[in-house]
């Protein structure tokens, strides 16, 4: 009753997380639909994880938990310096397919960088070298198969589907205006 218990606060949390993740960049990008293309890397990050969870045979308990509510946050750090940095491109100028080409050759560095050295760093907790990280495993596992899966999602299918909801954006705002239009 108390696992249950907490597993529903802990799915709440992370929902409550990505809420305002959401929110925040969409008064950021002022727009609704240009954050769906950050939180778009949010799934594949979970399902690393779990998918990582159930080959090393590591349940899911608190401690993997904590660590997938980490991996959020670092996932959509790494999806907004590639959204950001290609809006910031769009909006200097630059044709669309390019900047988004362009932003992925730049942050490419800074996202395998960050994803290497918490990989890295979190590597001893997820193997259990020493009495106190073996109670850690699960959060260590659930955080380096989360980020390999999600850096792989970020890099190739983030850059992919902005073009797309960005043309989505760009329809809905012109069928807006025709109707905001009609309505004067």
């Amino acid at each position: 009753k108390d696992f249950i218990d907490l597993m529903t606060n802990m799915v709440f949390a992370m929902f409550l997380g990505v809420v305002f993740i959401y929110l925040v960049l969409s008064s950021l990008y002022e727009s609704f639909v240009t954050p769906f293309t950050i939180v778009l890397a949010l799934p594949p990050a979970i399902t690393g994880a779990l998918i990582a969870l159930l080959i090393t045979k590591n349940g899911l308990d608190i401690f993997s938990m904590i660590g997938l509510v980490m991996l959020l946050g670092v996932v959509a750090k790494n999806s907004i310096l590639l959204v950001d940095y290609t809006v910031q491109l769009v909006h200097s100028g630059v044709e669309e397919t390019e900047a988004i080409v362009q932003a992925g050759r730049t942050r490419l560095r800074p996202i395998l960088m960050t994803t290497l050295a918490l990989i890295a760093g979190t590597m001893p907790i997820a193997l259990g070298l020493s009495e106190a990280s073996r109670q850690r495993v699960s959060m260590g596992v659930s955080i380096v198969g989360g980020l390999i899966s999600s850096t792989l999602m970020t890099l190739v299918v983030v850059p992919s589907a902005f073009g797309y909801i960005e043309s989505f954006r760009k329809y809905c705002e012109s069928k807006f205006e025709k109707w905001r239009g009609r309505a004067s």
